[in-house]
């Protein structure tokens, strides 16, 4: 599927549906008047400026939120966010479609800003937005046809920094890294197994993941990836019962654990223990819990080992299910004032009355009433469309759906059973089976075309040979 390079009237209508994607992606903050914040939009402004690091935040997105501090304006991250995004989607379609490309980009940006939530994740001031990016850009990478080697490039690029700038997406990318290895194992032996090239997403990967120490080495001097990952885990444990339960077999036995003093006092949610209420800061917060955060998790796990699985299990379930848009997009008149004032001065008015700090908050009900069932239809039909292609050999859609699948339950995972569910997990990445269903569905519609013409050339050529020996009269 070699590119023809394009020129005069083409070139310009291309350029204008790029132009055009990139818009619908921003629509929502330039709905609000300002990119949407959230509560973590604070700490990785601040970050840009401060270069001191939170425990609880990685320091990648922090640098990456440079590029508002280098253009003087907050509205340089949805404007990138959407511009990266767009090319991803771009290459993704090029890789995947083999005719009336640029006509199915605009379709796909079309319906992915209509029928569900990635517009308003790529107008937040956060790095949620790259975690389909990750993904997309992992399969398009590896599947992806007639891709130029300076495109491919860039996508290797970007689909690094998009891994670096959360740990969840460092592991998702790491799972389809061994899922990647998995598939190229299995082509070897089977012949309708799709053999990805692993070399650019594997650099891709690796990078990605390795830039978050390197990051954190070069601004902290230390090289790891996260130093609050323990404190969330346990966390976790203390929403779905399991610290409770582990503090309640142990402690009796004199076990040196300080929240043996504060066992009878934990609260009910994850979110709760950390921020809200909770004997959490008395007991030393983030760092002096590290240490026994992750006793108390090792602990469980080797204690109650099937409650462990059964509640990782739920969690997962819960999460799949979280597909929600707008999750806490609230007026942060109260929250983000400060760092706004601080920092962004001279756009103060803006924040202060764009349409996200008015009351009532801005309604996502009608927006999720009819997106959720479409993307719920979109995850039905993907492992469907899986099958579909296995079948009929399209080693392309088979490639692209194995990641798309693997990428959603792994996120699942990683978000539900490692973390602790909520619908902005789960939201971020659901518009990729959107995106595999209307590829798929191209892809059969053209393979069915191309046969089609096929037999009716063989039809004609064939009448045209019976008719030149005499055996039927000419038309």
């Amino acid at each position: 599927m070699a590119r023809v390079p394009l020129t005069g009237r083409k070139l310009a209508y291309h350029a204008l549906t790029f132009v055009l994607v990139v818009l619908l992606l921003m629509a929502p903050a330039l709905w609000n008047g300002y990119p949407l914040v959230y509560f973590d939009s604070e700490d990785y402004v601040e970050m840009a400026f401060s270069f001191q690091p939170i425990i609880w935040r990685i320091m990648t997105y922090g640098m990456f939120c440079s590029i508002a501090r280098f253009f003087g304006t907050l509205w340089a991250l949805p404007l990138v966010h959407a511009i990266l995004t767009t090319w991803v989607l771009h290459e993704a379609v090029m890789g995947f479609i083999g005719r009336w490309r640029h006509m199915v980009f605009l379709g796909v940006g079309l319906a992915l800003a209509l029928f569900t939530g990635l517009p308003w994740v790529s107008s937040q001031l956060l790095a949620d937005v790259f975690a389909g990016v990750a993904i997309l850009g992992i399969a398009a990478l590896a599947f992806g046809e007639g891709l130029q080697p300076w495109r491919r490039f860039a996508l290797v690029v970007i689909t690094a920094i998009a891994i670096c700038v959360h740990m969840s997406h460092v592991a998702v990318a790491a799972g389809l890294l061994l899922v990647l290895v998995t598939v190229w194992l299995g082509s070897r032996f089977m012949l309708r197994m799709p053999r990805p090239r692993l070399t650019a997403p594997v650099m891709a990967i690796v990078a990605g993941i390795l830039l978050v120490p390197v990051t954190h080495y070069f601004i902290m001097g230390r090289f790891v990836f996260s130093e609050s990952g323990q404190v969330l885990q346990l966390a976790l444990l203390v929403q779905n019962g399991m610290a409770k339960k582990y503090l309640d077999e142990v402690c009796p036995k004199g076990a040196d654990l300080e929240m043996c003093d504060h066992k009878d006092e934990l609260p009910h949610t994850a979110d709760e223990f950390l921020w809200g209420d909770s004997p959490f800061d008395e007991m030393g917060g983030w760092k002096a819990l590290h240490d026994e955060a992750g006793q108390i998790v090792s602990g469980a796990i080797r204690l109650f080992p099937a409650d462990m699985l059964n509640s990782a299990l739920a969690n997962t379930w819960e999460q799949l299910n979280s597909i929600e848009s707008g999750e806490d997009l609230v007026p942060m008149t109260w929250h983000f004032v400060r760092t706004q004032l601080r920092r962004y001065p001279d756009e103060f008015r803006q924040f202060r009355f764009a349409r996200q700090q008015r009351r009532p908050a801005i309604d996502f009900f009608t927006i999720n009433s009819f997106q959720i069932p479409i993307n719920w239809g979109a995850e039905l039909l993907t492992p469907i469309l899986l099958v579909v292609a296995w079948r009929r050999r399209d080693r392309t859609t088979t490639g692209l759906a194995i990641i798309v699948v693997a990428a959603i339950i792994g996120n699942a995972i990683v978000c539900g059973a490692l973390s602790n569910p909520h619908d902005r997990y789960q939201n971020r990445v659901v518009w990729l089976a959107l995106f595999t269903a209307m590829v798929g569905a191209v892809r059969l519609d053209q393979r069915f075309a191309g046969q089609r013409r096929l037999s009716i050339r063989a039809e004609n050529e064939a009448l045209a040979a019976e008719a030149a020996e005499g055996k039927t009269p000419p038309a």
